[in-house]
């Protein structure tokens, strides 16, 4: 209790340096934090690019034509070429769409879409269908030889072996989605870990006749607003504006995604580097301001610590006084950083004991280093004397 009671004393002197001390050891743990989340968003944003990148993929944007009927008549002359080859019967709008897509998105052809909705059948939250050459972009391996499988997020991987009902049909959970799956659009990108894709049911599929069967609310505009080719001819480039425009009235505007990305990357590389850079200089700035004040804060209580060694304090009791003063210093940013981490939902086991071992690590070794000064002028002293 002495020892405590010393604590608190040597703890009330600098109760002003504390409380400021506590903000900027704030602020520098939360500066790691960012850090850390924007390298781990980057990281995987950069590599879901990669893989789109490196499979030359296009980006499909489907936009509404309003033209008068002559301009019509024209486009659809120009668009002849497209037809049906002659002496074929013509097929209606709608079942040119169908056939067209189950052709395109099988294992054979160049398209791929996914959809991501709400879902609350069999105990989800969510549900997100990958459809044609977009399941073989995901950091999901489907088993080989399969066209269809029904995967679960991580969280819900006790239900892998189990069978569940989508609309008339029984399915067997197949596998989970690995840790690290996220979804990337070059519009849009959610990173592991996020709410949506927790609870979450996956299905992969080559068949757009079974998604139109069992999720029909996914199978028509959900999946054209993410359709995407995979290393296309330009003759499937055409004929895929071929058929949007003849079955829907609509065009479709085409962009490979390493161009979509060079128009767009170097302002959003420039100010992520902007970004990353104050984080870093902030970062040094304020690990030095916490040390150095840490060590004033030391420097300040050894002639205290001096006497009570002099009048027969052991070593072990200096120190551990020295370090239980140096972990009291920390207590202020240490609950304000677990406050601020309970506020944006990082708030984890895993994270607490993280940051009390980098607590006591940094502590420990303050103190290791005064007490060997201290006790190397303590000696000098004594010479002297």
């Amino acid at each position: 209790m002495t020892l405590i009671r010393q604590v608190f004393s040597d703890l009330f002197k600098e109760i002003g340096w504390i409380i400021l001390y506590g903000f900027l050891a704030a602020m520098t743990i939360m500066t790691f934090i960012l850090i850390g989340l924007s390298y781990k968003h980057v990281s995987g944003q950069n590599s879901a690019i990669n893989r789109f990148v490196k499979n030359n993929v296009y980006m499909v944007q489907i936009k509404s034509c309003e033209l008068n009927t002559q301009q019509t008549a024209v486009s659809d002359d120009s668009m002849s070429s497209y037809a049906e080859p002659p002496g074929e019967p013509q097929q209606n709008g709608a079942d040119a769409f169908i056939e067209y897509f189950e052709n395109e998105f099988s294992s054979e052809g160049v398209l791929g879409s996914y959809v991501s909705i709400p879902y609350s059948g069999n105990g989800f939250s969510n549900l997100i269908i990958y459809v044609g050459k977009y399941a073989d972009l995901t950091r999901f391996s489907r088993p080989a030889g399969k066209s269809t499988v029904i995967a679960v997020s991580t969280d819900r991987k006790d239900m892998v072996g189990e069978t569940i009902q989508l609309s008339t049909e029984k399915f067997t959970i197949d596998a989970a989605v690995p840790d690290n799956m996220d979804i990337y659009h070059p519009y849009y990108y959610a990173p592991a870990g996020s709410l949506e894709l927790e609870n979450t049911l996956y299905v992969f599929t080559d068949s757009y006749a079974l998604i139109n069967k069992l999720f029909p609310q996914a199978s028509g505009d959900a999946l054209l607003e993410r359709l995407i080719a995979v290393n296309p001819t330009e003759q499937e480039l055409i004929e895929l504006r071929g058929i949007l425009y003849r079955t829907t009235g609509m065009y479709a505007g085409i962009q490979s995604v390493s161009s979509y990305l060079a128009s767009v990357e170097a302002s959003g590389t420039r100010t992520h580097q902007t970004y990353l850079l104050f984080y870093i200089s902030s970062s040094i700035a304020l690990i030095g301001a916490m040390l150095l004040n840490m060590t004033r804060a030391l420097n300040f209580m050894i002639p205290a610590y001096s006497i009570h060694h002099l009048f027969g304090a052991s070593g072990k009791y200096v120190f551990m006084r020295m370090h239980l003063f140096t972990v009291g210093y920390n207590i202020i940013p240490f609950v304000g950083i677990l406050t601020i981490m309970s506020k944006n939902m990082l708030l984890s086991f895993g994270n607490i004991s993280i940051l009390t071992l980098a607590l006591l690590a940094i502590t420990l070794t303050i103190t290791t280093i005064k007490y060997r000064q201290f006790r190397i002028n303590f000696s000098q002293g004594l010479r002297r004397e």
